[in-house]
């Protein structure tokens, strides 16, 4: 593959590009491929998502929804539009075939196992969402009590916010419809489905990784830079001796 003696002086005499320079133009040639494959790609994404939706006349039933709704004296109290507000912020809802909002286990051992669902409750609302402008109004935010918890991932405390007056809605199961559904261009998803494949493949996703800054530690050039490993040091006082830190120590005692 390399060149040989006589062919080095050759490429020199001759002024011709080296096997470097050539490698170099062909990592550039797939680099620009691969770059503007994944910008088509992320176009063909954005007009797929722009196409809308298109309503369906007549609608088609689709199991059950069960959701929150206000119950009938706060529905005839005089006050039920600012209970409905709250609740159109912190409804949840979740969607089943059956009625009873059952769901199957896989193993079957003599009749079909449900596995017991988890208590649906309305939504707890976090600080960022709750403190948001325009999320919630001064009297609506009067409504909710502040809870503190602790989040495992981050190992720090934060704080939710969760509505005080919860008797005032209801579970109630409704037949779910579906009114519209997302619009479809096959030469669009066609095009897509070619485009994914390639970028799919293990060495074009390592290489699009690479070219975005990724696959990088830096703590590897830090390490090695012996002249800033004590600016880059966590604890200050980690390279200096414990004598040297009793006699400073020493020293201010007998000043005070």
């Amino acid at each position: 593959m390399g060149n040989h003696a006589n062919e080095h002086e050759l490429i020199a005499y001759n002024n011709l590009p080296s096997r470097r320079w050539k490698i170099s133009r062909i990592r550039m040639a797939n680099d620009k491929k691969l770059y503007f494959i994944n910008k088509e790609y992320r176009r063909i994404c954005n007009q797929i998502q722009d196409l809308g939706y298109e309503e369906l006349n007549p609608p088609i039933r689709k199991g059950y929804k069960r959701l929150f709704v206000l119950r009938e004296e706060t529905m005839h109290s005089s006050r039920a539009e600012f209970y409905k507000t709250i609740l159109e912020k912190i409804n949840t809802i979740r969607y089943s075939l059956d009625k009873k909002f059952k769901e199957k286990k896989k193993r079957k051992i003599k009749k079909w196992k449900y596995q017991k669902q988890s208590v649906q409750e309305l939504k707890e609302v976090s600080a960022y969402e709750f403190h948001r402008k325009d999320a919630f109004t001064e009297e609506e935010k009067s409504c909710f009590y502040e809870v503190e918890f602790f989040y495992s991932p981050a190992r720090i405390y934060q704080a939710k916010y969760i509505f005080k007056e919860p008797w005032r809605f209801e579970l109630k199961v409704k037949p779910h419809y579906i009114t519209k559904v997302k619009s479809m261009d096959i030469l669009l998803e066609q095009c897509k489905s070619e485009l994914a494949k390639y970028l799919e493949r293990d060495e074009n996703q390592r290489r699009l990784v690479k070219m975005r800054g990724g696959y990088g530690y830096a703590w590897k050039k830090i390490h090695n830079e012996k002249e800033n490993r004590k600016f880059y040091a966590y604890n200050s006082l980690k390279n200096i001796p414990l004598h040297c830190l009793m006699g400073c120590y020493k020293e201010e005692k007998q000043w005070e």
